[in-house]
């Protein structure tokens, strides 16, 4: 039965993907890091690589880049972890890489040094690639606000249709009205699928500061049975897994 669900499934991802070929991409890519490195490593972040993904702009092999990091880890690892987002035009640009032989002020041997030095402090990587199905105040040609919410959910793989409409249609609009967030997006995950990786959207809410997070948060929940059997018929289609707030470290458009 398991192995008929995923196939049900896949046929109508693949079905989809030929039907929205128009969706903008998202790639995350985390990367963890000791925390006594964390300095040299935003010096590296700053000196050449933010003049890399520059030169991929030119090149239109994305349309913007930003650097985040997890400030509310699960674990105090002595580790710090960043999430490094590259917004890609289409499904047929997401893996377009022109070569780039050298940057701008920047000499071959100091950026081949500089790449080492970086990449030798990730003590763990890890990738999602995600499509936009919904987005406001984003501000994708300035970059986006100062802080941002993820949430990864779990939705019912067979009320992806219905999860889809409540979102776009009802928390979008409703969001937007409320003024409190800056922005927000609905991501479809597109590269981890199966019942080991659940996680298969994130959202995205983004402040201009701490402060309307934390203050969302710290209120108790009353409700009338209306408002209780709605918010219980949503948790029927999806599970909220987990939640990170991120703060924005460097952004390029």
């Amino acid at each position: 039965m398991k192995k008929l669900l995923g196939l049900l499934v896949l046929s109508l991802s693949l079905f989809n993907a030929e039907a929205q070929n128009d969706e903008t991409i998202l790639k995350m890519w985390y990367g963890e890091i000791k925390n006594t490195d964390v300095a040299e490593h935003l010096e590296l972040e700053k000196a050449y690589f933010t003049k890399f993904h520059k030169q991929r702009i030119a090149n239109g092999d994305i349309i913007g880049w930003d650097m985040w990091e997890i400030i509310n880890p699960e674990i105090n690892a002595m580790t710090t972890t960043y999430i490094y987002v590259s917004l890609v035009k289409d499904f047929e640009t997401i893996g377009k890489n022109t070569p780039i032989e050298g940057l701008k002020g920047v000499s071959k041997e100091d950026w081949e040094a500089g790449l080492e030095k970086a990449m030798s402090h990730y003590i763990r990587t890890y990738e999602v690639t995600t499509s936009i199905k919904g987005s406001y105040g984003t501000q994708e040609e300035n970059g986006p606000s100062n802080y941002a919410v993820i949430n990864y959910m779990e939705v019912d793989p067979y009320q992806t249709a219905a999860y889809e409409k409540m979102e776009l249609e009802t928390f979008l609009p409703m969001f937007k009205d409320q003024k409190i967030r800056n922005g927000w997006a609905l991501h479809k995950v597109l590269n981890h699928f199966g019942s080991e990786k659940p996680i298969n959207y994130i959202t995205a809410d983004f402040y201009s500061s701490l402060q309307p997070i934390y203050e969302s948060r710290n209120g108790a929940i009353a409700m009338n049975e209306a408002d209780t059997k709605f918010w219980k018929s949503i948790d029927a289609i999806r599970t909220l897994k987990k939640s990170h707030i991120l703060r924005k470290v460097l952004s390029v458009r």
